[in-house]
Order: C-alpha cells, then sequence, then structure tokens
C-alpha cells in the first residue's frame, strides 16, 4: 500500500483543514515527520489509520476524543486520504461521531460518523463502493488491504510505546498475523478437508456397527455367535414342526373322509323318505287322473263325429246370412224406384225451363256491339281527364316553382351569412394548434417531472431500506465473526487441557518430549463445551454473514447509481419546463384541455363549413333546375289549355251514339257476365238433371237383379240344409251319446285335449319313475341304519384345530428362520462394507491427525508450514538485528522442546546472544533492544511478504518514535539499515525528536504548533 494523500480537519491538535500531498516526498522516500513534542507528529498516524479502520493507531483513544479543542464549533472534524494497493487507487473520507451546533434552535446536536470510499479509475472517474455507512467501509477496508486494524497497526505502524507488540505477541496471535500476510488459509482448508473426510468415514463406520446392533437387538440376541446358534435352532423347529404339521394331516384327512362317508348315507336315506312321500302323494291324485283319462275318450269318440255336426252349424249360419242379405236388397230396390220415379219429373220440369236459352243468346249478342262502341267513348273521356289533369298540374307545379325559388333565395342568403362567419373562425385553427401541441408538451413534462420525483423518493427510500439492511450484515458479520473467533480460542485452549490431562510424570510428553510438566495447559475457565465442529460452523456462518455485506453493499452502491441518474433526469425535466414549473401537472392539463376544447369546436365549424358550402352548391343547382322547369311550363301551358277543350267536343259527340245506362264499362260488362251466366245456369240444370235420371234408372235395374239372386241362393242353401240335417240324426243316434247336447259337453278343442293328454302321460311316467327308484334304494340301503353324524362331525373339527395349530406352529417357525437368516445376511454385508470404510480409514484418519497436530509430530500443518515461513522472516531479521546490535542478537523461534507445549506451540520468539552463548526469551531484552529487534522483524516481514509476491502488500513502514533509546553507533547502523531498505522500493517513514535523523533526512514533514492549534508544511531540503 501506498500513501497519496491526507487531508485533516479539525483533527488532533490541527484545528484547521490541513492536507499532506505524501507524492512530493517522492517515489518509496524515506521521510521525517518532525516537530516539538504535543504538535501532533503521532496525530498524522492516527489520522492515517483511521482513515483506513475508524480506528487511531492507540486504540484506547475514542472517536469524541480525537476532535481538535481549537476548531470553530460549525466545523466538523474530517479526515480524507487517498491510497493505491495492487494497482487500483482509492479515496476514503470519514466523519467521525462528534457534537456540533444544532441548525435548528440553540444547543448541540450529534454528528453520526459517516465513511464515504471510493475507486479512482485511470482516467480519473470515480466509482463509489461504500456510500456513507462507517460499518460498511471498515470491511470493505478490511478486504482491500487484508489486514484487520490490529494486524495493521502490528506490521506497517510502530507506534509510540507499542512497537514491541509484534514481537512479544502469543504464537497464536502471531499464527493469526502471518496466516494473513501468507495467505496459508488453504493449509487450514486442507486441515479442515481432511477432518472432514476422517469424521464422515468415522461416522459411517459407526453407522454400520449401530446398523448391526440393531439389528441384533430387534432379535434380543447379544452377538453373531447367538444369531448363528438361533438358526442352528431354528432349523430343527422347522423340521420338528413340520413332522408335526405331517402328522396332524394325516389324522385329519381320515376323519374327513369318514365325515363324507357318513353324510352321503344319510342324504341316501333322506332321498329314500322325500321318493315314498312323493309316490304317496301321486298315488293319491289317481282318481282324479282317472277321471280325466275318461273324459278325454268321450271326448276323442265326439271328434269322431263332429264334423257332421259342424257342417251342419255352417249351413244355419250361411242361411241366416242370405236372409239378412235378401232382407237388404228390398230395402235397396224400394229406395231405387221411388229415386227413378223423382228423376224423370225433375227432368220434365228442367227441360221446359231450357226453352228460355234462345232469348238470352240474342240479348248477349246485342250487349256485346255495344262494347265496341264504349271502347271509343271511354278513350274519348280519358283523353279529358288526362287534358283537365295535365292542364291542373301543371298550373300547380307553376305555384310550387315559384314558392321553391322563393325559399331557395331565402335560404341561399342565410348560408353565406353563415359562411361568411364560419370562415374567420376556422382561420385561427393553425394558431390553436401550435398552442395546444406546445401544451401538450409542457403537460407531458409536468408529468414526467411528478413521476420522476415520486419515483426518485421511492429510490431514496430504497437506498435507505439498502444502508438499513447493509449495517445489519456489517453487524450480523462482525456479531458472527466475533463469535467464530472466541469459540476457535476456546477449543484450541481445550485441546490442549485435553492433552495435558493425559501427562504423567516421568513419561515424555506426546508433543515436545520432556520429562516434566511444570506448567501444563487448563480448561478455559466458565466456557462451554466446544468441539471442532461448531467452530467450523461458527466460520461458516461469519463467511456466510460475509457474502450477505458484500451482496448488501453491491445494492447499496446500485441504489445509489439510480438515484443520481433520477436526480439527472429531475434537472433535465425542471430545466425543460422552465417557467412553467410554477404550475402544476393539473394546472397544466386543464390548459391542454381547454386548447383542446376550441380546437375541436374549430374542427367542427370546419366541418360545418364544408356542410353549408356543399349545401349551397346544391341549392343553387337545384334553383337552376326549378328556374328551367319554369320557364318550360310557361311554353307549354296554352297547348294544354287547347288540347283540354277539343277532347270534350269529341266526347259530347259519343254519349249521343250509346244508351245512357251502357256509358259505363263496368255497368255493360255486369250486363254481359249476368246474361251470360243465366244462360250457363239453365245448361247446367238441364245436364244435371239428365245425368240423375239416368243413374236413378241405373240403379234401379242394379237393385232388382241383386234381389233376384239372393232368391235363388237361399232357395237353394235350405234344400242343402235338409239333407245336412238328416247325415248328421243318423251319426248322432250310431254314437254312445244319449243327446245333442250330451255331444256337445263331451266336445274339447285339440290344444285342451293334446294338454290333458300330456298330463295323464306324464302322470303314468312319474309314477313309474318314483316305483323304480324307491326299489333301487331299497336294495342299496338293505342292512343300512342311519350314521350319528354329530360325534363324527366333532372329531373331524378337533382334527382340523389341531392341523391349524400345527401349520401356525410351523408357519411361525419358518418365519423366524427366515428373520435369523435375513438378518446374519444383512450382518454379513454390513461387515463388507465396514472393512472397505476401515480401510479407507486407514489412510485418511492418520492424515488427518498428521495435519491437525494429533498425531507423532504433535504440530499442525498450517503452524508447521508458517513455522518455516517463520524461519525465513527471522532469518532476514537476524541479519539486520545482528549488524545493528553489533554482532550480539539473532531472532530464533523458541525450541518446541523447551517450551513444553502441545500443538499451539512452534511460532514463539526467542533472542539469540552470541556473548553468552545462550537463548533466552525476547522479554528479556531492553528498551533499545527491543526497538532494534521489533524493527529488525518489521523490516524482514515486510521484505519476506513481498518477495513471495502474495496477495498482502507490507510497501509502507511507519515508525514513531524508540530511536531515542538507540546509542550513536547503533542509531546510525539502524538509518543505513532503512535508507538500504528504503532503496529496495519501501516507504518509510519517522516520527523522532533524535537530532541526527533531522540531519540526515532532507525530506520531513514539519509539524508546528501554536496557540490556535498546529499546522503542517512540507520540506525538501
Amino acid at each position: 500500500m501506498k500513501l497519496h494523500q491526507l487531508t485533516l480537519t479539525a483533527f488532533g491538535p490541527f484545528a484547521g483543514r490541513e492536507q499532506i500531498d505524501f507524492a512530493k516526498l517522492g517515489d518509496n522516500p524515506l521521510f521525517l515527520i518532525d516537530g516539538p513534542t504535543g504538535a501532533g507528529k503521532s496525530s498524522i498516524l492516527h489520522a492515517v489509520c483511521y482513515a483506513l479502520y475508524g480506528e487511531t493507531t492507540d486504540s484506547e483513544r475514542k472517536e469524541l476524543g480525537i476532535r481538535c479543542d481549537y476548531a470553530e464549533p460549525e466545523t466538523l472534524t474530517e479526515i480524507e486520504l487517498e491510497f493505491s494497493i495492487r494497482g487500483q487507487r482509492y479515496r476514503i473520507h470519514r466523519v467521525p461521531t462528534q457534537m456540533r451546533p444544532a441548525k435548528r434552535g440553540g444547543g448541540e446536536t450529534e454528528q453520526k460518523a459517516t465513511a464515504h470510499l471510493l475507486r479512482i479509475a485511470e482516467d480519473g472517474s470515480e466509482e463509489t463502493l461504500v456510500p456513507k455507512k462507517k460499518t460498511d467501509a471498515d470491511a470493505r477496508i478490511k478486504e482491500i488491504l487484508g489486514l484487520t486494524a490490529d494486524q495493521f497497526r502490528q506490521v506497517m505502524v510502530l507506534p509510540q510505546g507499542k512497537f514491541r507488540e509484534l514481537l512479544l505477541a502469543k504464537s497464536d496471535d502471531r499464527q493469526a498475523i502471518l496466516s494473513t500476510l501468507f495467505q496459508t488459509e488453504i493449509y487450514q482448508r486442507i486441515e479442515q478437508r481432511l477432518k472432514d473426510r476422517a469424521g464422515d468415514i468415522e461416522r459411517q463406520h459407526k453407522k454400520f456397527e449401530d446398523s448391526k446392533t440393531e439389528a441384533l437387538l430387534e432379535l434380543h440376541l447379544e452377538d453373531v455367535d447367538a444369531l448363528i446358534e438361533a438358526i442352528a435352532t431354528a432349523v430343527e423347529a422347522v423340521e420338528a414342526k413340520n413332522q408335526a404339521k405331517s402328522d396332524a394331516y394325516a389324522i385329519k384327512s381320515v376323519e374327513e373322509q369318514k365325515l363324507k362317508s357318513a353324510e352321503t348315507l344319510k342324504k341316501s336315506f333322506e332321498q329314500q323318505t322325500l321318493k315314498q312321500q312323493e309316490l304317496a302323494e301321486r298315488q293319491s291324485r289317481k282318481p282324479a287322473v282317472d277321471s280325466a283319462r275318461d273324459k278325454l275318450r268321450r271326448a276323442e269318440k265326439a271328434a269322431a263325429i263332429a264334423p257332421e255336426w259342424k257342417a251342419l252349424r255352417v249351413l244355419d249360419q250361411q242361411i241366416q246370412k242370405r236372409q239378412e242379405e235378401r232382407e237388404r236388397a228390398a230395402v235397396t230396390a224400394q229406395q231405387a224406384s221411388t229415386e227413378a220415379a223423382s228423376a224423370a219429373e225433375h227432368l220434365k220440369a228442367t227441360e221446359e225451363s231450357y226453352k228460355q236459352r234462345d232469348e238470352l243468346k240474342t240479348t248477349e249478342t246485342r250487349l256485346t256491339g255495344y262494347q265496341k262502341v264504349l271502347a271509343g267513348y271511354e278513350s274519348l273521356r280519358d283523353e279529358v281527364r288526362k287534358a283537365n289533369a295535365a292542364h291542373t298540374a301543371a298550373a300547380a307545379r307553376m305555384s310550387e316553382l315559384e314558392q321553391g325559388i322563393a325559399r331557395f333565395d331565402e335560404s341561399l342568403k342565410e348560408r353565406n351569412a353563415e359562411i361568411e362567419m364560419l370562415t374567420g373562425q376556422v382561420g385561427q385553427k393553425a394558431e390553436l394548434t401550435e398552442q395546444l401541441l406546445s401544451a401538450k408538451r409542457r403537460w407531458e413534462l409536468a408529468i414526467k417531472l411528478d413521476g420522476a420525483l415520486a419515483e426518485q423518493a421511492r429510490r431514496e427510500q430504497a437506498v435507505t431500506e439498502a444502508q438499513a439492511a447493509l449495517g445489519q450484515a456489517n453487524s450480523a458479520h462482525q456479531q458472527a465473526s466475533t463469535q467464530a473467533d472466541r469459540l476457535e480460542m476456546i477449543w484450541f485452549t481445550n485441546q490442549a487441557a485435553v492433552l495435558a490431562k493425559k501427562l504423567e510424570l516421568d513419561h515424555p510428553c506426546p508433543v515436545c518430549g520432556s520429562l516434566e510438566h511444570p506448567n501444563p495447559a487448563q480448561f478455559a475457565d466458565d466456557s462451554a463445551p466446544v468441539d471442532q465442529d461448531a467452530v467450523e460452523q461458527a466460520r461458516a456462518i461469519a463467511s456466510a454473514r460475509l457474502t450477505e455485506r458484500h451482496t448488501a453493499e453491491t445494492r447499496v452502491s446500485e441504489r445509489q447509481s439510480a438515484v443520481q441518474s433520477q436526480q439527472q433526469l429531475i434537472a433535465e425535466l425542471r430545466q425543460e419546463l422552465e417557467v412553467d414549473l410554477f404550475f402544476s401537472a393539473e394546472a397544466l392539463k386543464d390548459e391542454y384541455a381547454r386548447l383542446d376544447q376550441q380546437l375541436n369546436q374549430i374542427s367542427a365549424c370546419e366541418h360545418r363549413l364544408e356542410s353549408l358550402k356543399a349545401i349551397q352548391k346544391s341549392e343553387e343547382s337545384k334553383r337552376e333546375l326549378l328556374q328551367a322547369e319554369q320557364t318550360e311550363l310557361n311554353r307549354t301551358l296554352p297547348k294544354l289549355s287547347g288540347d283540354k277543350a277539343a277532347a270534350e267536343s269529341r266526347l259530347i259527340s259519343a254519349e249521343n251514339e250509346l244508351p245512357e245506362n251502357y256509358r259505363s264499362l263496368d255497368a255493360l260488362s255486369t250486363a254481359i257476365r249476368d246474361t251470360q251466366l243465366a244462360i250457363e245456369k239453365l245448361e247446367q240444370a238441364y245436364q244435371a238433371a239428365q245425368k240423375r235420371h239416368s243413374e236413378a234408372s241405373n240403379r234401379l235395374t242394379a237393385a232388382n237383379s241383386a234381389l233376384d239372386s239372393l232368391t235363388r241362393q237361399l232357395d237353394e242353401l235350405q234344400g242343402n240344409r235338409a239333407e245336412q240335417l238328416t247325415a248328421w240324426q243318423n251319426a248322432l243316434s250310431e254314437s254312445e251319446f244319449e243327446s245333442q247336447s250330451d255331444f256337445e259337453a263331451s266336445l274339447m278343442d285339440e290344444a285342451s285335449a293334446e294338454t290333458l293328454r300330456a298330463r295323464i302321460v306324464q302322470y303314468d311316467e312319474t309314477v313309474k319313475s318314483l316305483q323304480a327308484q324307491l326299489a333301487l334304494m331299497a336294495e342299496q340301503l338293505k342292512d343300512q341304519q342311519p350314521p350319528e353324524l354329530e360325534a363324527l362331525q366333532e372329531r373331524y373339527q378337533q382334527a382340523e384345530s389341531a392341523y391349524q395349530q400345527a401349520e401356525h406352529s410351523w408357519a411361525e417357525a419358518q418365519q423366524q428362520k427366515a428373520l435369523f437368516e435375513r438378518t446374519l445376511e444383512k450382518i454379513r454385508s454390513l461387515e463388507e462394507q465396514q472393512q472397505a470404510v476401515k480401510q479407507q480409514y486407514e489412510v485418511v484418519g492418520k492424515m488427518a491427525k498428521a495435519a491437525s497436530g494429533r498425531g507423532e509430530v504433535r504440530v499442525s500443518l498450517e503452524r508447521f508450514v508458517l513455522g518455516n515461513l517463520l524461519d525465513s522472516v527471522l532469518s532476514v531479521a537476524s541479519q539486520r538485528l545482528y549488524t545493528m546490535s553489533k554482532g550480539q542478537y539473532r531472532l530464533v523461534r523458541q525450541n518446541e522442546t523447551e517450551q513444553k507445549r502441545n500443538v499451539t506451540a512452534g511460532l514463539d520468539l526467542a533472542i539469540d546472544d552470541a556473548y553468552s552463548g545462550k537463548t533466552r526469551p525476547v522479554a528479556t531484552l531492553s528498551g533499545g533492544e527491543s526497538f532494534m529487534a521489533s524493527l529488525s522483524l518489521a523490516l524482514a516481514l515486510s521484505e519476506v511478504v513481498q518477495q513471495r509476491s502474495g496477495g498482502i502488500q507490507l510497501d509502507t513502514l511507519f515508525i514513531d518514535e524508540g530511536f531515542g533509546s538507540l546509542d550513536q553507533e547503533s542509531l546510525q547502523l539502524a538509518i543505513d539499515m532503512l535508507v538500504e531498505l528504503q532503496a529496495t522500493g519501501r516507504t518509510i517513514g519517522i516520527i523522532s525528536h533524535v537530532s541526527e535523523l533531522k540531519d540526515q533526512m532532507p525530506l520531513r514533514i514539519d509539524v508546528k504548533c501554536g496557540r490556535d492549534g498546529s499546522y503542517v508544511s512540507m520540506s525538501q531540503a
């Protein structure tokens, strides 16, 4: 990191605004900050540290104690630092918490701390990384520099009175610093990955073991041997119970066969009883069947003579039918005779009336002649009517034309006046259109401005919300990080205590090998149990909170950029509106609506004007047509008067030739039509009378013929009946029937006879079948007795129950055996998988123990790597210290065996005294010796870190005092060493009162003090 410019306002002893331009000191300068005691030399280092971290190099100095007492009340304390690192340039501006005059009313109010961080591009453009929030800036600076405030004070600043902190730091604190500087987190991750993998394998192994135990516990067995023994016992039990099941099945089968035979015999006895009952019932119906058999016999006898009886009945029916038909034919012949007489009289009367036809035909001929005369008369009357109508219409049309022309003249006069008025209004359209467009543009701009202002408020609210979220994320990250650090410290402390509890007197320490244990590690006081998983979980939470904080920072930056864009848009809109800013969007809208209404009215006037012009043109055309028609009527009206008089004269001549009654075509046509109707009526009546007479004569002849035919048929049927009656009486007398009524009672239709016959046959066959079946059953059941089923059923049920119990017992034994076998198979499978996991743990587990310092070498992987790196640093530092101490001292790592510690050892420092030939703790050095050792260590750290090209750059170093504790020779050696280091590209700033330094360093920042505060000047001479 290189400093470019520092600006202070009302900070420390500086009452006004002081600016230090480090660029004026040149590239990689070695410079002195000089000034009297209390002038504020250390305050410059405080300002640099505060600008970066919000803390001074003195952690005890609070924000409210860094404001200058000489500053004006209204002047805010501010610090601004511009620096660069890894090719990126930044500027951070901080305002600490302070009291300032209230803007309203009297008194003071608290000014909250703020921080604004920018990144400066090569072209000079600036990008806001943190807009305001202090906690966000603290986290972002830590991310950029890669160092916490404490680490910055230890490796880049040697504060006044605290330069021994890095030299005397605890091993754990030194590990944190070295891990950050050399970025050895990868070794931590390797340790954790190995530990996680070993833990996974252990958990998997335990899971297999638990599964085996659970499987055995379910069977209430202690181990696999017991399971194998249980399987053997189960096999024997299955075989024994299977034999018992077979025996029970044999007994059951015998009893079942006995029961079935007894049930069959019982059914046979029951069938015999049922058949006997059925035969008795059939035999009880024998008299009825014999009666039916006699009835069927008489019916068959009656059927033999029934044809003669049926033939006689048919003749009787035919004779009755012919008698009825003859009576109806006689009535019909009488009616036909009466109708024929009436028709003859009607024909005679009609012939008398028909003689009037000749007279009517003569009248028809005369009236037809009048039609020709009337045709000319009607034509003349039409001419007269047409002449009168034409003359009247022409006169009326002339009057209408005169009135129409007058109306058109009046209308055209009104149209001309309205057209002239509308033409003047339409002429304002262009000007009004321009005003409307301008009003619309101003209204739209006002709407956009209102929307932009609303959007600006929304975006500012979003910025506030994002900043609040960022503050919460930063707070959450700090809390999570602090908690993770605390848990990790407890875990490391407790791990050491766990190992210390196992130490035994006169037995070597597994870490250092010592046989003595004078100061074993103790458990952390009042600490809850903490394991490595809890530490890792806390670290994961802290990492997640850091990611959330970065996301929140990005969101704040994006929303602030959106606010700036919106502000620019609002400024552009206000510039465009100019004077209209004093009018609201609603007022501009009303103005636009008013102008738009006026323009719509003008548009309506424009349409009305076009319509009026079209109407005017149409009316002028119509008036010209009316005037032309009036001129034509004035020319034709005299001719129409002459035609009317001539037509009336011809009509009077025609009326003298035609009787008055027939001067009307309707009257003449009616007379002709009446005459023709009368002639047609006479002809139709005569023809109808002739037709009626002919038809009546024909009907009379047909009726007489039908009557004669029926009379002959009736005589013939009566002769046939006499013959058939004789034949029937002979057949009846020869039969067994006493009378015709006895015969008719014995008659039966064929279907009934067949049904009765079938019933008799069925009865006979059923009786024979029952008798045969009973004879067979009697033979089969001979010497047999009905069985006792209840005893047999009871014995069968007992056998069935015994078999079911044996089968259930066998099934249970079979299931138990199968369960044991499945469990054994499952355990064998688990043991195979467990063996594979065990082989993995042989490798991964040993690696995890070795990496975490729990193996034969009791040093963790990261601490081992850091020990090697520290050796490199101490090698360089020892060269410088050896020179400054005139060959007496070298810095070395303290012997781990002598430390008598566990895995937390390995990074403690010691001093190798060449004069005494012994190694002793660095805490035994004097003040001047400690300063030389601290300076050597800080310079060596800077050099080694730079050589490794790590992510941390230590190319700037500040040293506050300490040189006064050196003698003249040591001072010169220290200055030579700093000059040599500065030549390699380092920037080194020294604060000291030593006059020799002022003489040897031309580049100076002079701090002077006065009654009103201190001020700064630059010196290059």
